[in-house]
């Protein structure tokens, strides 16, 4: 929540605040299932400030799609909003291209994020509009195909923390309207949409009626949005205490899942902490000689320093703890929210009226959701049956975060399928032989199901179907499939009741030319002329034939010829002058994808 001006402090002096120097260090993946999106800040997302990127591809194994926050909804056009890119985002063609790139490499499925940057009632005006809302959703089903995303994230809090709680009757309509127009209009492109909303339930757990942000309608746009994002964070932020308290996230969410399938919701959590100044009373917590809210300049500067709600990533905390002096049995955990926080004095040396320098010390607390705090919210997803945890930030979470994600996302997988299969590495045209395979799950062969033999020609383009089996008791299927083209083969086991689906390795078969020979001749004179008729299948004309001699160990060519049409080659050649039985074979060549063929061993006796 507070989107908007949470960008803006985070994006310039509320960081400094805290601490400088951030490092984020890159995350390690591992192969499990996605449970985790979220948004990557246009200020993490460019070549030299490329965290958010570096983070996303890193972990790609455990997130659905990525929002890379870099679109505003501003004021103009003849829709009365206009999607641009965010102003502050430099070089906005240049990294964007190179982010993409980045995310496609790591096979990343791409929905950025559109921010309502319009101002107080601007969206609402356009949406109550048929013919600006048309073209709005015109022009971003324009921004989504021309670029090729996958799909669109709308952020749009105007209605929230700008128009106005009286104004909210009148919006939900046609925000409705909207969701469900851009949706139709998106899937009709192989699109997608998802929607990020605050919170749907009151800080005190009630939910319903007008309870929360009752304006975006979660029951109302859950059949047209394929994600709806709940912004379950900043529960505090004009005073001290938790960020997302776990009973009040849980609240809102199991809520959700009664206006909205539970796979389609997506529970926030914030990557961040937040410090305030302690009060006493209505008194800032501040010792030694200290500037007045009434300062002004640097003086004004150091007393806001000391005074204002600041924000630090979740990546940056353990630095910041560290200048502070801290260690890691100072932080505190608070059971009731599953959160963390700790409290410190900040100093600042400021220069008074008279020139002198003078020091005054702020007590401040900050809370924050650390990599603990993050995985309990993220097992909301496996005990609500929700589609993912959303973070803000990706770029801005701790990295000791994913080993904790990626070990309850292990827990969430169905088991495993192991498929074994086993198939011949080259075979004659037309001829048939057996593929096996066998399947196993936790150590028990898998039965109950068809397995299915898959074909792909060439080793490239779909899997095709050839044909279906029951796996008998032991786990194994066999299949006697007839071979007219090289390609790959696999066996598919189709998932069940806590287990997984799964392919075998896919086999590569070569496929021969079937070769066929016979002499004209069994008995010949030395000397004399051998023929032999040579039928090499699949028929194709120009065909290189030979048919070899063999002398020892060794075999040699006797003679050549090439295919008619009809796949027929008439082979002649003389035969020696030492008598006696002699062995031959024929070998039609590779030809495109065709394999060699090679002919059993046939005989001529010499006389």
């Amino acid at each position: 929540m507070q989107r908007l001006v949470a960008i803006a402090r985070v994006a310039t002096v509320a960081l400094a605040l805290l601490v400088s120097g951030l490092s984020m260090p890159a995350a390690q993946a591992a192969a499990n299932p996605k449970i985790v999106t979220g948004w990557m800040p246009y200020w993490m997302t460019t070549q030299s400030a490329p965290q958010g990127i570096t983070n996303a591809v890193a972990n790609a194994d455990v997130l659905t799609e990525v929002s890379p926050f870099w679109f505003s909804a501003i004021a103009g056009g003849t829709a009365g909003v206009k999607v641009v890119f965010n102003p502050n985002f430099g070089q906005a063609e240049t990294n964007s291209a190179w982010a993409i790139s980045q995310l496609r490499g790591a096979g990343l499925s791409i929905w950025p994020s559109i921010a309502d940057g319009s101002g107080k009632g601007r969206m609402a005006a356009t949406l109550a509009d048929p013919a600006k809302r048309a073209q709005h959703v015109a022009d971003i089903t324009t921004l989504v195909t021309s670029r090729g995303f996958d799909g669109i994230d709308l952020d749009y809090e105007q209605f929230a923390f700008a128009d106005g709680r009286s104004t909210w009757a009148a919006n939900q309509p046609n925000w409705t309207a909207f969701v469900n127009e851009l949706s139709a209009s998106l899937h009709a492109q192989g699109k997608q949409l998802s929607v990020t909303i605050p919170g749907p339930c009151s800080t005190n757990n009630a939910c319903g009626g007008t309870n929360g942000y009752w304006v975006y309608n979660i029951s109302g746009i859950a059949a047209a949005a394929d994600r709806i994002r709940i912004m379950t964070y900043d529960f505090h932020y004009n005073a001290p205490g938790p960020i997302a308290p776990i009973g009040w996230v849980t609240t809102s969410m199991q809520y959700a899942t009664t206006q909205a399938p539970a796979n389609k919701l997506m529970v926030g959590v914030p990557a961040y902490g937040r410090s305030w100044t302690k009060k006493t009373g209505s008194n800032f917590q501040l010792t030694g000689v200290c500037p007045k809210s009434s300062s002004t300049g640097s003086a004004k500067t150091a007393y806001n320093s000391l005074t204002s709600m600041a924000s630090t990533t979740a990546a940056a905390i353990p630095a910041l703890l560290t200048s502070l002096g801290k260690t890691d049995a100072d932080v505190q955990w608070d059971q009731a929210s599953a959160e963390n926080w700790i409290e410190y004095d900040k100093a600042v040396t400021w220069t008074d009226g008279s020139g002198a320098s003078q020091t005054c010390s702020a007590r401040r607390v900050m809370w924050w959701v650390g990599p603990q705090a993050a995985l309990v919210r993220t097992q909301l997803v496996g005990q609500l049956g929700l589609g993912a945890a959303a973070f803000w930030t990706i770029g801005g979470e701790s990295p000791s975060m994913w080993p904790l994600v990626r070990g309850y996302a292990q827990q969430l997988a169905p088991a495993a399928t192991a498929v074994v299969l086993v198939a011949p590495a080259k075979v004659d045209f037309n001829s048939s032989a057996p593929i096996t395979a066998t399947a196993n799950s936790q150590g028990a062969p898998v039965t109950g199901v068809d397995a299915a033999l898959q074909f792909r020609a060439g080793g490239k383009g779909a899997w095709v179907q050839i044909a279906t089996a029951p796996l008998a008791a032991d786990g194994t299927v066999a299949f006697t499939p007839t071979f007219t083209a090289p390609g790959s083969w696999r066996v598919f086991v189709p998932g069940g009741a806590g287990r997984g689906e799964q392919a075998s390795d896919p086999a590569s078969v070569a496929v021969g030319s079937w070769v066929r020979a016979n002499p004209k001749k069994g008995q010949v004179n030395s000397g004399s002329k051998i023929v032999v008729r040579v039928v090499a299948l699949p028929a194709q004309a120009g065909q290189r034939v030979v048919v070899q001699e063999q002398r020892g160990g060794a075999w040699f060519r006797a003679g050549k010829a090439t295919t008619n049409a009809a796949g027929v080659a008439r082979v002649s050649f003389k035969a020696t002058m030492q008598k006696g039985e002699r062995t031959y074979r024929a070998v039609a060549a590779a030809d495109g994808q065709l394999g060699a063929g090679t002919t059993q061993p046939f005989f001529v006796s010499v006389k």
